[in-house]
């Protein structure tokens, strides 16, 4: 990577740092659009090139200003990067800069990236190694071999342990991988699998060249979540052609992605379930209600029973046979033992003034509760079928909100926003995309008009879309149509099948299932179309049209 850099990068001038919770990106000179990106996420820790679009997407997932990006804007703003090199074959850069100050006075710097897994780290250093600020602050109590802390020398990782390929010979079996250092655990246990398919001659070649410190020539590889390079292609890894730093800074930027895409979906998971559990409670406690309503003459008359029978009925007794007037037949009542005759018998009165309601009623709203969570349940999987990080997150917060409304502070009342949908255009067609149950409700009762276009797959839980014209005498084009019912397939459940029936009607044929979910709804004289999911993505223009509507 360190011959990459000087070969197509260094010397280069950094202009515009933009800084999140666990990376760092650096507006290089050397090239338009060009940015040098370091992550020292847990899950997602390297560094290499990414572009604009990049940098953009991950402005939109950090928090507040930390001190760790002030310090290096503050060292690194205009400053020069002069070199970089590889410290003892082990997974650290070191970029040596400068930056000048006054009347021309250089200023020497060093920025050290170490890529070590779960203890990755970027580290400011001054001319004489002296820690300026970490990203991260390592004590002596997590640590014992070194400290990582302003004012403190710089202390490297401990070497690496094992025999370099010259010190250890001729490899002659798997076994021999182990104690070969410059290759991690997880090339290492990669070959070990695949030793057998080749002669020891020609790994103990490859070797050679991978260690050699040469870059040409080597191939850039994915097995799973290992990303590694080696001369030749390896049996189950993808190779990934491109550029070296450029490809880098791309798997970065997918596994900081695809880690952030987790934890959205694990918060709003929890908070999906949390809220299905009391939507349940609740209707266990109509179920209740229904049961004793069945019984409610029962326990009126087990009551009354109680009250006439009084100091007849012994003390902590579990149960009395008594006579009903009525009928002249026993009757055997239930006791709380711990309770006296008066008082069993105001439970049940309670129990029948519980169970005087409105059963059908109580059904119905058990049934609107159940609608309720089947909508709650879609709303995962309307999540899981989006694959940008700007729209997921955008979703995702509005469901947490919906799910747990922020508490009105009074004074002047705010603009709602509206919920997240999509925009795209076709021509001088208009097409919208709900991003969950609120921005489905949203395009169909909100933007639509009776005689616009909506669009829904046929019996599977996805988005709604609306396909507006110009006016109402005006046709939509037939790729519009193509293009909405394409982008109904690919948000929903049957985003990853082949052909995917879809429905689509005037909106004046839509409605809102009364006391339902609130994005349920119920339609009539629907057309159908078969359709690919990506089909979409052969409009360019109008996929280039795609804009996230979240603001007033």
């Amino acid at each position: 990577m360190t011959r990459s850099f000087e070969e197509t990068v260094l010397p280069c001038r950094i202009g515009k740092i933009e800084t999140g919770d666990t990376w760092a990106a650096f507006r290089l000179s050397s090239g338009k659009d060009r940015w040098l990106l370091f992550s020292w996420n847990s899950g997602s820790y390297g560094c290499g090139l990414v572009g604009d679009e990049g940098v953009a997407s991950l402005k939109k997932t950090r928090g507040s200003r930390s001190s760790f990006g002030e310090a290096l804007r503050r060292n690194f703003q205009n400053a020069t990067i002069l070199s970089v090199h590889q410290l003892n074959g082990d997974r650290v850069l070191i970029f040596r800069a400068e930056r000048i100050v006054g009347a021309g006075f250089p200023v020497r710097l060093s920025l050290v990236f170490e890529g070590t897994e779960r203890n990755s780290n970027l580290i400011i250093l001054d001319e004489k190694d002296t820690i300026l600020e970490p990203a991260k602050h390592i004590h002596g109590d997590m640590n014992r071999y070194r400290m990582i802390l302003p004012g403190i020398v710089y202390t490297p990782p401990p070497p690496l342990k094992g025999k370099s390929l010259e010190e250890n010979g001729e490899l002659k079996g798997p076994e021999d991988l182990r104690g070969l250092r410059g290759i991690g655990k997880g090339l290492s246990g990669l070959l070990a699998r695949c030793w057998d398919s080749r002669p020891a001659i020609c790994w103990n070649g490859m070797l050679a060249r991978l260690l050699s410190g040469e870059e040409r020539g080597l191939l850039l590889q994915r097995h799973g979540t290992l990303l590694t390079v080696f001369p030749e292609p390896l049996p189950s890894c993808e190779v990934l052609s491109g550029p070296l730093l450029e490809r880098c800074g791309e798997e970065v930027l997918f596994s900081y992605f695809l880690g952030q895409r987790e934890r959205i979906l694990s918060q709003v998971k929890k908070a999906l379930e949390k809220e299905i559990r009391s939507r349940k409670r609740h209707k266990e406690g109509l179920e209740n209600q229904i049961r004793l309503s069945e019984r409610g003459s029962e326990f009126l008359k087990m009551g009354n029973l109680l009250l006439a029978a009084g100091d007849l009925v012994p003390p902590r007794a579990a149960e009395i046979e008594l006579q009903d007037w009525e009928t002249g037949e026993p009757i055997l009542v239930p006791l709380d033992e711990k309770l006296t005759a008066s008082q069993n018998a105001e439970r049940y009165f309670r129990k029948y003034k519980k169970g005087k309601v409105d059963r059908e009623a109580v059904k119905k709203a058990i049934v609107a509760i159940d609608e309720g969570i089947r909508e709650l349940e879609e709303q995962l999987e309307a999540l899981e079928s989006i694959d940008d990080p700007d729209l997921l997150s955008v979703s995702a917060r509005d469901i947490l909100e919906w799910l747990a409304p922020k508490r009105s502070t009074g004074g002047r009342k705010q603009k709602t926003p509206p919920p997240p949908h999509i925009r795209l255009e076709n021509g001088e067609d208009l097409i919208y995309i709900g991003l969950n149950a609120r921005g489905n409700r949203h395009v169909t009762f909100k933007i639509a008009a009776p005689a616009d276009l909506w669009f829904h797959v046929h019996e599977i839980p996805g988005a709604h879309v609306i396909l507006k014209t110009a006016g109402k005498e005006t046709v939509p084009a037939d790729s519009s149509v193509e293009i909405a019912a394409s982008l109904a397939a690919w948000f929903s459940r049957a985003k990853n099948s082949g052909k995917v029936q879809v429905d689509y009607t005037e909106k004046k044929n839509v409605r809102s299932i009364p006391g339902s979910a609130i994005a349920h709804v119920t339609y009539v004289h629907p057309r159908t179309i078969m359709v690919s999911p990506d089909r979409w993505k052969e409009f360019p223009e109008a996929a280039r049209s795609r804009q996230l509507e979240d603001r007033i």
